[in-house]
């Protein structure tokens, strides 16, 4: 394959990761029914990921086990609600979405993968992910998961780790915004346009995060996307 051609393929796939994005938005948002958006949602991503390595799919599942339980803990909180949910709180589709988002940025991003500190990476995760299911101030949700994502990108922030941070929050603002709007899941004290602000920081983290400790677990001996 020539230069021009490597680069003319890595062009369309990226473009189609996005069409894949913006496929499953508009199904969260506005196909009727929860098995209904499952089963489209898994079309979309089977076309849009072809083929997935047996990598990649341990880490779908192993994203999603984690964020199920993450969730969890912010329901009992009241962090959040789902408007429709089928089994414990959620609804069917929740239990494999933030699987899909994050292959979909490795995917889209992709790049060698880091190679040192990756023990104080998944020290920062953990500390990272406790707010989300321990604060339930929106205010304070917004300053403590804000100061140490602050921290993480001091310690953190080689071009890529800025590029998956920013993807992930042009991401959940998508997300984010449909999902409200749309009816399928709400915030408590009305957030101006229905979405408060620590979304930023939740889902940048997701992103920086995503680099730091699934990259090199998908593709340890680098290669980009």
């Amino acid at each position: 394959m020539s230069r021009l051609d490597h680069l003319f393929h890595a062009k369309a796939s990226r473009l189609a990761l996005l069409l894949q994005l913006l496929a499953t938005a508009l199904i969260l948002g506005w196909l009727p029914g929860n098995g209904l958006k499952l089963a489209a949602m898994l079309l979309v991503w089977a076309a849009g990921f072809r083929r997935v390595s047996g990598r990649e799919a341990l880490m779908f599942l192993g994203v999603n086990l984690l964020f199920a339980a993450m969730n969890t803990g912010a329901l009992q909180k009241g962090i959040f609600r789902f408007l429709h949910p089928d089994v414990l709180s959620m609804p069917m589709w929740e239990f494999f979405m933030w699987g899909f988002y994050t292959l979909n940025a490795l995917r889209l991003i992709g790049g060698e993968p880091p190679r040192e500190r990756t023990r104080l990476a998944l020290t920062m995760a953990v500390a990272f992910s406790v707010p989300y299911s321990t604060v339930s101030d929106p205010f304070m949700l917004l300053l403590v998961s804000g100061v140490i994502l602050l921290v993480a990108l001091a310690l953190f922030h080689e071009p890529a780790d800025l590029a998956f941070t920013g993807y992930l929050i042009v991401m959940g603002a998508v997300i984010e915004y449909v999902g409200v709007w749309s009816g399928q899941w709400n915030y408590p004290a009305n957030p101006p346009g229905g979405v408060p602000l620590w979304f930023i920081t939740m889902w940048g983290g997701v992103g920086l995060f995503t680099r730091r400790l699934l990259l090199p677990l998908v593709r340890p001996e680098g290669g980009a996307s």
